[in-house]
């Protein structure tokens, strides 16, 4: 979700940012190498080893600090329509986020998509990183859906990784964010985009 239909990556670092300047402590590049590919809470755990919180002070005072901004973040162009012309084709389809999910599913409720998905997923309640194949194929269960017959949007590389070798057939979102990952997100990767315009979903079933 984040990064492929909402642009929010830069609400994650401002967040991370202010978290480490209300705590005393500089958050820097290392640290964000570090939580990027971490569920949430895992991530909150991490962070504790810079602060005096607990755990849980230091995902409510998060929690706080990516909300006032969350929301404002813009959507990826055309991704509403490409989401609901999915809807309306009877495509199932479904969010599996590394981050929070009442925040994932008040963003997408706010864009008016949240009826388009069969159910939003998160790492942390799947007890399952998004760096791990099982991830996907746990959404792909639920879904109903083989694999080999799934598209997966990301736009970290690490994540895009678990789902080709979860089976899936993986859209690399070009994120600018993640510029440096962009040749290895294309090694795997049946295409890569920048946004959903022109996206022709059809052209990703056909034979080659």
């Amino acid at each position: 979700m984040d990064g492929t239909l909402i642009d929010s990556t830069q609400a994650w670092i401002d967040a991370d940012i202010e978290f480490g300047e209300q705590n005393g402590f500089r958050y820097t590049e290392v640290m964000y190498e570090t939580v990027k590919t971490m569920r949430f809470h895992d991530a909150c755990r991490y962070l504790c080893k810079f602060c005096d919180l607990t755990p849980e002070k230091a995902a409510e005072q998060y929690f706080l600090l990516l909300e006032k901004n969350y929301l404002k973040s813009p959507l990826i162009k055309n991704a509403y329509e490409f989401v609901n012309n999915c809807y309306k084709s009877g495509i199932k389809m479904c969010v599996l986020t590394s981050g929070i999910r009442r925040l994932a599913q008040a963003a997408l409720e706010f864009y008016g998509m949240y009826e388009f998905f069969e159910f939003v997923a998160a790492a942390d309640e799947l007890k399952i990183d998004k760096s791990q194949p099982e991830s996907f194929l746990k959404c792909c269960e639920k879904l109903g859906s083989d694999p080999r017959e799934t598209l997966v949007f990301e736009d970290s590389f690490y994540a895009a990784k678990a789902a080709h070798d979860a089976g899936c057939i993986v859209i690399g979102m070009e994120n600018p964010q993640h510029a440096d990952e962009l040749s290895e997100m294309k090694s795997i990767s049946y295409k890569t985009i920048r946004d959903f315009e022109n996206f022709d979903i059809v052209s990703c079933f056909q034979p080659a």
